[in-house]
């Protein structure tokens, strides 16, 4: 989590420097391709908060088909976060080149957005689901009553 915290003062500081007019083509390109490597390197973080034992015990009284859908809900969103790292860089790489730069750059923006909006929809309910208490009491008699 310290290198998103860290690529995101980065995106910050060369989206300003762009702004200001310095370079700002290739500046664009550099904060895509440092975006796209924090994506690739916090996939490995989503799959494994997602797989955690927290969420393990909390299926425990489930069924086991329950923990293989979360089980696949999880790979398939840091999969997919990690190929859209992958491929927001290489759109950084070849905006670098200097061949449609802006175009690219865009297309990397809007592909790094989509990736975020799933995985982060994924762990947003990951999350609500660890702040649930896992322990649900039945109304007694009493209660019914009065």
């Amino acid at each position: 989590m310290g290198a998103l915290f860290g690529v995101g003062v980065a995106g910050i500081i060369l989206g300003v420097l762009a702004l200001l007019g310095v370079e700002s083509t290739i500046l664009d390109s550099v904060a895509v391709i440092a975006f796209g490597g924090a994506l690739v390197v916090s996939s490995s973080a989503v799959w494994q908060l997602l797989t955690s034992r927290s969420m393990a015990s909390r299926f425990d009284g489930g069924t086991s088909m329950l923990r293989v859908v979360a089980s696949e809900v999880a790979t398939g969103s840091s999969s997919l976060q990690g190929m859209a790292g992958l491929a927001v860089i290489v759109l950084g790489i070849l905006g670098v080149s200097g061949t449609h730069s802006l175009g690219l750059t865009l297309i990397a923006l809007i592909v790094a957005g989509a990736a975020i909006v799933m995985t982060g929809s994924t762990l947003s309910g990951t999350m609500i689901g660890f702040m649930r208490s896992s322990t649900t009491t039945a109304p007694t008699a009493s209660s019914r009553i009065g």
